[in-house]
């Protein structure tokens, strides 16, 4: 993170000594309102000095291209540095109260004189601190260098930490075992590489690829076959002309290139060797791929061959990933531990060396999060002055008084860490074996990282005090970049910068908050509670018990008051949303806004941007916002003041506070408990009446506007008893969502410290990560704002109604910090300093569908400038491809439909689709199934992947298909990699042998240990889910005599499902809106109205009116995705055409998996879902009548449509917006869909007629 404060710190002591009637208003204030003015002169000149905050919030050089204002490095540069120094006023609102509260400074402070609105600021004569514009022109000129903090090392001698249960225990390090501090990573220094563009020519690849084969061979390593591999690979890039692609001799690297391939091009390969290739050539690289297990797999390969490479991991995680490695050992046959030895061992470590050097005192070990590896505290020597004892006495007095500060200590947080003074490092750390992947990455030419490690991790202050995130010293550090699979890391990023859950629904299996209290109750259970003796696990249980308990409360309100769900949400509410209407409607901060409107609407609904992030250290804090002046101003202020301090403690852990927010918390707590619901009421009236003393009266306010004519409800008009009844409901709803909110923060905070304890799936914990408060200046804010939030979505389901017309719903929390998929396309940006003449790193972006027309997920918005080809003997084969249909029906002859079924009804109907596609005809028939496995040509092959949607239904099916006599013993299950199981195969010996892995009776594959399915002998069929299986898998046959080229070991899949996400998933309207959004200011999108990003900033005429057309437009964007039912009939025409290219690139990826080594595919859709005219037409006669077909031809013909006029060269114009303006699409849709796409077409021939016996 960008140091925020140093720049201003000579204007401020020169404005010294500051007056003290303006003693609330910080001198800091100043210098960042008038360098905001100074920026305005340099991007903006002309301007209205309002529009500042519109180039502040990641857009703001898309902002200045539309209006015509010159955009050179000056003003890029200038425009980086101020989003590093001002970003917390990137919100009109917050811009707007800091230029009201610096014109209310004397003018003899002031740099500027503001006019009205409209009209730009301009200078006046400098009485005081009259050299300041250096300073602000020095500040713009360069980015801000990074904030530090210097971890001291620690001594020999006693030191004291916090162990697990929050209690201080000592250490005692002897001399002889401190060692020097590490040498840390060089920020500075030079690359030549990336002075310009760098070709890397194939012929020097080849060179590579020969020296892998000849080095593996002389270590004795398996062979790789590299040079065989690479012989297999086409590149071609663009042409100058940008129509069309040719053959390259070299692949183009120049600062953001996008290479595409063909699923199973070989894309893999190519990383693999440009990396060696790097570190011949003495260049650093970065390879980004998909998970831990990967990480790990070429990290060692590299080493293997004698090369320095190192992996970024991060800390938090390291003990599932290291239990995860020894499951899938163990899976294979090594049950000791002892005999895990594997080298993968050592980047895995979590032990502490000081655990030994322990106090004789101790139990237990230490918990791997409770490592003091910068949290030693050097013992104090026993004090002879009185001063400390007194400050330590006022200290607790203070504590007991309430006196904590906000941003510190929470409820359930032992503050008595504050007392052991100043953190210092672990004297052993730079030997530690924990850390040994972080000290080898100072020197490895080869980083190896996975996309949530590089964002997510701190580089240790153990090697540099600056504070930056790996993300930010790869770039600084690497001349290349590599992205694989970039499609799924745009994604990914979407997602960090915007989590979010579905806490409550219908049916455990997708509520979370159910899940995981039906988890915590089962395993609390299992130990007679025991786990309760941890104070840790005692705090997240009560924190979750509130969460539950306010969820219930708020449902009951919520699905009892219709009236209570429109005023809590338009689209989403929150906890400081619904104090703001509440004190609105009583104290509004204008007499003009009509009643009951929000002060804001064009706002993020989140009161501090902070909130979203996560400051580890405390950076980001910045100063209160001044409030508009009206008359009763002051109360208002105070009553704010009250909710501001219950929102932070709802149930008072830290209270009393001496003031009406110990009211506000007894009666959350009364809500939440109470049985008696009127004298609830009545203790909340009382309240709001108090609050209500010195309120403007109904002469104060505007009339409520009438309703068609009619004169205003009594419960419109102010102040009259209908009015503060319906008053009295908001705020108990209100007070309930902070118990919930507050409580919810708890549980996320908490679990990193009880995962293991309670056995809690650490990949349900999402929610729990919030992105670094370092990426806030550093990506675009969301069109919208950034917003915190929950909604409530009424089920419309005929089945979610009771008797008495009341209608369940789901609750949803998100939180939305930043358009992560920008960081992606920034990436070069991210590690340059125009300013100083760098450059940043060259970043290839690689995918086999990061090029996906319309789809909001996969589309990467980088123009393609490379594809990667298999050779036309490959590619002739894959083309060979076969789709076909294999519908079922049950006894009445409907046809077996799988996709968009009641939860309570899905795995019966799944049992009976197995039923019939497994078990052989009553006739003697094969089954359908063991007929598809007849087909396969290739002996090698002969395996089947049935495809469903989760793994508790690959459970379910993998329990039938085990109890029909013809596959049991040759049927395995995909299980996680987290999954406690029995037991689970061993590749190298008979299935048959082993102990049942899963309640099925069926052999469980671990995910990690999936590419060596086919080492099985025994194994045909493998059930899996769906998305679990689509990336990062190559699953290859066994090679049966000495140079036999692995090919895919499964000769068909049977797609029993369709890859339709949930219609409620938030992260759908998360990708949508940033879809929307990098697609609009970059001019690839015309609304209706508004036409183009251009036109919009134009017809706007300034700055701060263009800024607010955009929020506003991206907010009706951004509650249309998330009102939406994602269903496609539902959808309008370009969303379905975006719809339709998402499921083609999940259909594809899964694909990919079969045509591994340029071999054809078999591709079976059975689920009825994707041709349901189709499945209707083809249904037996049984004799009964049949119901008539209204459905849709299906996701099949949709997905053939969808890529049709890109094969049509006269049919051309038909094809999407974005295509028209880029010629060389067409020709990149037959590179990248042609197999696909004449497979879909072969399809035209049905089936013949199916028998329902």
């Amino acid at each position: 993170m960008r140091d925020r404060s140093s720049w201003y710190q000579p204007v401020v002591a020169a404005l010294r000594p500051w007056p003290e009637e303006h003693a609330g208003t910080r001198p800091a204030l100043l210098c960042q309102v008038e360098l905001a003015l100074r920026l305005m002169e340099t991007v903006a000149p002309g301007h209205a000095a309002d529009g500042a905050w519109t180039l502040l919030g990641g857009y703001g050089l898309a902002f200045a291209r539309a209006s015509k204002l010159p955009t050179g490095t000056t003003e890029q540069v200038a425009l980086a540095a101020a989003r590093h120094l001002l970003w917390p006023m990137r919100r009109g609102r917050m811009w707007q109260q800091s230029l009201d509260a610096y014109l209310e400074l004397p003018e003899r402070l002031r740099a500027y004189r503001v006019p009205a609105a409209g009209e730009p600021a301009h200078r006046v004569p400098l009485k005081v601190a009259a050299d300041r514009f250096t300073t602000y022109d020095d500040a713009l000129a360069n980015l801000p260098g990074f904030a530090t903090k210097v971890l001291p090392p620690a001594e020999a001698g006693e030191h004291r930490f916090m162990d697990r249960r929050h209690r201080r225990t000592s250490v005692t390090v002897p001399a002889d075992l401190v060692r020097d501090p590490f040498p840390g990573h060089p920020l500075t220094a030079e690359r030549p590489a990336t002075a310009g563009p760098l070709d890397v020519p194939l012929a020097e690849l080849a060179d590579v690829a020969r020296w892998m084969d000849a080095e593996e061979q002389r270590r004795g390593l398996r062979a790789g076959n590299w040079e065989q591999r690479l012989a297999r690979l086409d590149l071609d890039t663009r042409t100058p002309d940008g129509t069309v692609f040719e053959a390259a001799s070299a692949l183009p690297l120049d600062r953001l290139t996008h290479l595409v391939g063909m699923v199973g091009a070989g894309k893999s390969t190519l990383m693999t060797l440009l990396a060696v290739w790097a570190y011949h050539n003495g260049l650093r690289i970065t390879l980004v791929v998909g998970d831990v297990a990967e990480q790990l797999t070429l990290t060692e390969l590299f080493r293997t061959l004698g090369l320095s490479a190192a992996l970024v991991q991060g800390g938090t995680t390291r003990p599932q990933h290291t239990q995860r490695l020894h499951r899938r050992l163990a899976a294979r046959g090594e049950h000791s531990l002892l005999a895990h030895t594997g080298p993968v061992f050592a980047h895995l470590s979590t032990a502490c060396p000081l655990d030994a050097l322990r106090a004789l005192d101790t139990s237990e070990p230490l918990r791997y999060t409770d490592a003091p590896c910068g949290g030693l505290h050097p013992a104090r020597r026993q004090e002879t002055a009185e001063e400390p004892v007194v400050e330590r006495a006022v200290r607790e007095l203070e504590r007991a008084r309430g006196a904590v500060d906000r941003e510190g200590a929470t409820d359930d947080t032992d503050t008595d860490e504050e007392d052991l003074g100043t953190p210092h490092a672990c004297p052993l750390w730079s030997v530690c074996p924990r850390h040994s992947a972080a000290r080898d990455l100072v020197d490895a030419l080869i980083w190896v990282a996975n996309p949530a490690s590089l964002v997510q991790t701190a580089v240790p202050r153990q090697l540099n005090a600056e504070r930056l995130r790996y993300l930010e010293l790869a770039c600084l550090r690497s001349d290349v970049v590599v992205v694989d699979e970039a499609d799924r890391v745009q994604m990914q990023l979407d997602q960090m910068f915007a989590p979010s859950a579905t806490l409550v629904t219908t049916g455990v299996s997708d509520s979370w908050l159910d899940q995981l209290q039906t988890h915590e109750i089962a395993e609390l259970a299992r130990q007679g509670r025991l786990q309760l003796s941890d104070q840790d696990v005692e705090r997240w249980s009560a924190a979750l018990d509130v969460v539950g308990s306010a969820a219930d409360r708020l449902y009951a309100m919520l699905i009892d008051d219709g009236g209570l769900r429109d005023w809590a949400q338009i689209d989403y509410f929150s906890a400081w949303t619904l104090q703001e209407k509440l004190l609105h409607a009583w104290y509004p901060l204008t007499r003009g806004q009509a009643a009951g409107r929000p002060d804001s609407t064009n706002e993020g609904d989140v009161e501090d941007e902070s909130a979203l992030y996560e400051d580890e250290e405390g950076l980001g804090a910045d100063g209160d916002s001044p409030v508009p002046d009206v008359p009763w101003v002051q109360r208002r202020t105070a009553i704010t003041g009250f909710f501001d301090t219950f929102r932070d403690d709802p149930l008072g852990g830290r209270g009393p506070y001496g003031t009406p927010a110990d009211e506000l918390t007894a009666l959350a707590h009364d809500v939440l408990h109470t049985l008696d619901e009127k004298r609830t009421r009545r203790r909340v009236r009382a309240l709001l009446d108090s609050f209500l003393v010195g309120a403007p009266g109904p002469e104060q306010r505007p009339m409520p506007a009438a309703k068609r004519g009619k004169e205003p409800a009594p419960e419109d008009v102010p102040l009259t008893e209908e009015w503060r009844e319906l008053n009295a409901r908001r705020l108990e709803f209100t007070l309930v969502l902070a118990a919930l909110h507050q409580r919810l923060d708890r549980v996320t905070f908490l679990w990193p410290q009880v995962e293991a304890a309670l056995r809690l799936d650490s990949a349900a914990h999402e929610l729990t990560r919030r992105p670094p408060l370092d990426y806030a200046p550093l990506l675009p804010e969301a069109p919208m704002g950034n917003v915190l939030g929950f909604q409530y979505l009424v089920d419309e389901r005929a089945a979610a109604r009771n008797k008495d017309g009341h209608r369940t719903g789901t609750l949803r929390f998100f939180r939305c910090a930043g358009v992560g998929r920008e960081l992606l396309l920034g990436l070069p940006q991210l590690g340059a300093d125009p300013g100083l003449g760098k450059a940043g790193p060259h970043v290839l972006l690689m995918s086999g569908t990061s090029w996906a027309g319309t789809s909001t997920r996969a589309h990467v918005l980088a123009p393609v400038r490379a594809v990667l080809k298999p050779q036309p003997k490959a590619l002739d084969a894959i083309r060979k491809t076969v789709f076909r249909t294999e519908f079922l029906y049950d006894a009445a002859g409907q046809p077996i439909r799988l996709s968009g079924q009641d939860p309570d009804q899905r795995e019966d109907v799944l049992r009976l689709m197995i039923d019939r596609l497994a078990r052989s005809r009553s006739d003697g028939n094969s089954s359908p199934l063991q007929s598809e496995l007849a087909r396969i040509p290739d002996q090698r092959r002969k395996r089947a992947l049935l495809l469903v949607g989760s793994y508790a239904e690959a459970k379910v099916a993998a329990t039938a298909l085990n109890e029909i006599p013809r596959w049991r013993g040759r049927v395995r299950v995909l299980a996680a990699d987290d999954a406690e199981l029995e037991a689970a195969v061993d590749g190298t010996a008979s299935a048959r042998s082993q102990a049942p892995a899963t309640e099925s009776g069926a052999g469980a594959v671990r995910r990690g240990d999936l590419a060596s399915f086919a080492d099985d002998p025994d194994a045909e069929l493998l059930v899996a889910p769906l998305l679990a299986v689509e990336r990062g898998h190559n699953i290859l046959t066994a090679p049966q005599r000495p140079g036999e080229e692995k090919v895919a070991a499964f000769g068909t899949v049977l797609f029993l499902v369709r890859p339709h996400p949930r219609p409620d998933d938030l992260s759908l309207a998360v990708f949508a809106i940033n879809d929307w959004a990098t697609r609009f200011v970059r001019g690839q999108l015309k609304l209706p109205d508004e036409g183009t990003f251009c036109d919009m900033v134009t017809q706007a005429g300034d700055l701060n009116a263009a800024g607010s057309a955009f929020r506003t437009t991206a907010r009706g964007v951004w509650r249309h995705v998330l009102s939406r039912p994602y269903i496609y009939s539902s959808l309008s025409d370009d969303e379905k055409k975006s719809f339709v290219w998402d499921q083609l690139v999940t259909i594809w990826q899964v694909i990919g998996r079969l045509v591994r080594g340029g071999v054809p595919a078999r591709v079976v859709f059975v689920d009825a879902a994707f041709a349901p005219r189709l499945a209707a037409a083809q249904a037996p006669f049984t004799g009964q009548s049949r119901r008539p077909c209204r459905a849709g031809p299906g996701l099949l013909v949709r997905l053939r449509d969808v890529l049709a006029p890109y094969f049509a060269q006269s049919d051309i114009d038909t094809v999407a917006y974005d295509a028209r303006t880029n010629p060389a699409d067409a020709a990149l849709v037959k590179l990248l869909y042609r197999p696909l796409y004449e497979a879909l077409c072969a399809m035209g021939t049905s089936p013949g007629p199916r028998s329902v016996d």
